[in-house]
């Protein structure tokens, strides 16, 4: 029979980890990081161990201990766990978009093990292995074409387009000869693309499926979150930025109403935010500057990429040394100084990631303003945001949101289910997954590690 086995992400955000097997085949989906920024071992000061990635993670509970997977010698002496070479299935990782909580730890499987991907998230990865954001580890990964089914042994999968902040998403539907299994990857109704969240539906609905399985990030408790906001509707609130394409208009609006610099700090797997920064700058009148990294990704993701790369001090002293794909960026655009921005400031939009916030100290930023819009980090869970608000305090730079989130709203996610209508939900990747429930069908929360059928449209555990 078809089982199905949770491994992660079951009431955390990301790290979610699940397979479904059929006779000796698998797949499994997703393979990330649970993002949790508060309770991380890994903080930055502890540095990770490259020599001992696996071994770590697996003792750390950042990866679960599953079958097959992992190399022989990246596991410990004396381990239970079955390397893949000791494995005798045969096994295929599915990853639905390259966020860290959705892919952080893929290139910790063994290589002998295909990881699919959408064409487009391999693409970005390509970028993203270039500025040295890659998966840790050494292997290949492979492409799936949206729309188009593979087989994994007589498990069929079909890659569907969805709409979230970062190209390249998908959701998955998986049938085996006894059921089929929707994933929804995360997705959102209020982003640029609402036409692909229609069609993701219609075509789930077209092929049918048993289970689906529901991200529900944005759902919380009784007390924040009350029965009446998660009534299911499709239309956006007044407050909530309705597309991603009206992000220039507003980040244009601030900027307009200052006299200083414009700062922004974006997440820059966000290609949309970064061309939509491009169009505010433009809109505003103001010369986009981007760190070089994005700008890496800017040149191979955008066909109109109107930019100058920051020239940091490290950039001035090492341009002889420079990687060569930096060198590469250095001669294809312009590039400006922290001295030529304090001449007129308030001629230029700059992005500021955190990591990268002192720079901040070397620039005018009288009457300026800091945009946050979904950098990192992200918010109050994060105890790095209270030090963001530190320093910018210290350096006297007024910081306003500009937001246009990822994941569905409350409203949305039931909206979404109503019109899905499974037979049976499984909601995750959540801190509240109970509070989703399917109009007609049933709702299950499974636990970790336990084992369920999949038979005649109904689950149950083995």
């Amino acid at each position: 029979m078809t089982s199905l086995i949770f491994y992660g992400g079951l009431r955390t955000i990301g790290g979610t980890i699940i397979a479904v097997e059929y006779k000796n085949k698998r797949v499994i989906f997703d393979f990330g990081l649970t993002y949790n920024p508060a309770g991380q071992v890994l903080d930055g000061q502890v540095m990770p161990r490259p020599s001992a990635l696996t071994r770590d993670y697996l003792r750390l509970g950042l990866i679960p201990p599953i079958d097959g997977v992992y190399p022989q010698d990246s596991l410990p002496s004396h381990s239970s766990i079955l390397s893949a070479q000791e494995y005798e299935g045969e096994t295929a990782v599915l990853i639905s978009h390259l966020h860290l909580d959705h892919m952080g730890a893929m290139g910790l499987i063994d290589p002998s093990i295909p990881v699919y991907m959408t064409k487009e998230s391999q693409h970005l990865y390509e970028s993203l292995h270039t500025i040295g954001e890659g998966a840790p580890g050494e292997r290949t990964y492979q492409t799936c074409i949206e729309e188009q089914p593979f087989s994994i042994g007589e498990i069929i999968v079909t890659p569907l387009p969805v709409d979230h902040d970062i190209v390249g998403a998908c959701a998955f539907h998986i049938e085996t000869p006894e059921g089929s299994i929707l994933y929804s990857g995360d997705v959102r109704l209020h982003g640029a693309h609402p036409d692909r969240i229609q069609s993701f539906v219609n075509q789930s609905k077209g092929k049918g499926f048993d289970v689906l399985i529901m991200e529900g990030t944005t759902l919380r408790n009784e007390e924040q979150l009350s029965v009446e906001d998660l009534t299911a509707d499709a239309s956006n609130p007044e407050d909530l930025l309705t597309e991603e394409k009206r992000v220039p208009e507003q980040i244009a609006k601030e900027l307009n109403a200052v006299k200083g610099i414009g700062v922004f700090n974006i997440y820059h797997r966000n290609i949309e935010r970064i061309q939509n920064m491009i169009l505010a700058g433009k809109e505003a009148s103001r010369t986009v500057v981007l760190e070089i990294e994005t700008a890496e990704i800017a040149s191979n993701h955008l066909e109109e990429a109107n930019f100058h790369i920051y020239e940091s001090e490290e950039i001035q002293e090492e341009k002889d040394n420079l990687p060569l794909w930096k060198r590469r960026l250095l001669e294809k655009y312009p590039t400006v100084s922290v001295q030529e921005i304090n001449k007129n400031p308030e001629a230029y939009l700059l992005q500021n990631s955190y990591p990268n916030a002192l720079e901040l100290l070397d620039v005018n930023v009288e009457s300026g303003i800091y945009i946050h819009s979904n950098g990192v980090p992200l918010g109050s869970f994060d105890p790095a945001y209270d030090n963001l608000h530190r320093l910018l305090d210290l350096i006297g730079l007024e910081k306003v949101q500009v937001d246009c989130g990822g994941h569905a709203i409350p409203q949305h996610l039931q909206y979404l289910v109503d019109e899905l209508d499974p037979k049976i939900l499984i909601p995750l990747h959540s801190f509240h997954p109970e509070r989703l429930f399917p109009p007609n069908g049933k709702q299950f929360l499974p636990k970790y590690g336990s084992v369920y059928k999949l038979l005649n449209g109904d689950i149950f555990e083995e």
